[in-house]
């Protein structure tokens, strides 16, 4: 009899931990369950992203935000100036600028939570990019990739082929990115300081249809 005891009550404190393991909050900062979150998650018209993390605790806490895109006006020559000192090399003069942001702690990739890119990683996230970049350049467009300082990057900085980069000093991370999002973020800066800004997981391709025309004057009135 003690030992059947002994057994609901290990039962029960492992359903209590395990009920514990997750918080879900919604994006108007109020505690949510797994499925509602999930639900809110997937519903595109909301225009929801998530940000999650591990607390001090131990607690993974997933938060929903109503931040998809983000507009902004910036000078366009001092991101370009702050963008050249990560990066060691000149920016075509007038070019559209490009960044994708990777967060420190970010839980979209389960390889990469100790904020470690090694090479192999490098080579495994550039076999995708590569190409890409390759149509990007072609439209006098500059694509940077950038990793949140507290990250570790086996890059080549000195290869003038290099695009990625340690954000030292947290220059855009307080500048444009400021919300962390799962899967990072991307950033169009045109000459004229138009930035656009759209959080969590995407591609750069994808990104670059937003120059069309139509796609910019939703979120912008000038016709540069």
């Amino acid at each position: 009899m003690k030992a059947l005891f002994s057994i609901l009550l290990l039962l029960f404190m492992l359903h209590s931990i395990s009920a514990q393991e997750n918080i879900y909050i919604d994006e108007n900062g109020q505690e949510i369950d797994n499925q509602d979150y999930q639900k809110r998650w997937r519903n595109k018209d909301l225009l929801l992203t998530t940000w999650s993390h591990i607390d001090t605790n131990g607690i993974k806490n997933y938060t929903l935000k109503k931040d998809l895109y983000m507009t902004g006006n910036y000078d366009y020559n001092e991101i370009t100036l702050q963008l050249e000192i990560i990066i060691n090399r000149e920016i075509p003069k007038n070019n559209i600028i490009l960044i994708e942001y990777n967060y420190k702690d970010d839980l979209c990739t389960v390889p990469r939570w100790d904020n470690n890119w090694t090479e192999d990683n490098i080579k495994d996230r550039k076999k995708f990019t590569d190409p890409l970049r390759k149509s990007i350049l072609k439209k006098n467009i500059s694509y940077i990739t950038l990793y949140e300082e507290g990250m570790t990057l086996a890059n080549k900085p000195n290869d003038k082929n290099e695009y990625f980069f340690i954000d030292a000093k947290k220059t855009f991370r307080n500048k444009l990115f400021i919300y962390p999002t799962n899967c990072g973020s991307y950033a169009i800066i045109k000459p004229n300081g138009e930035t656009l800004i759209r959080n969590g997981e995407y591609r750069p391709d994808w990104m670059v249809t937003h120059l069309e025309q139509k796609n910019w004057k939703l979120f912008f009135d000038s016709n540069d």
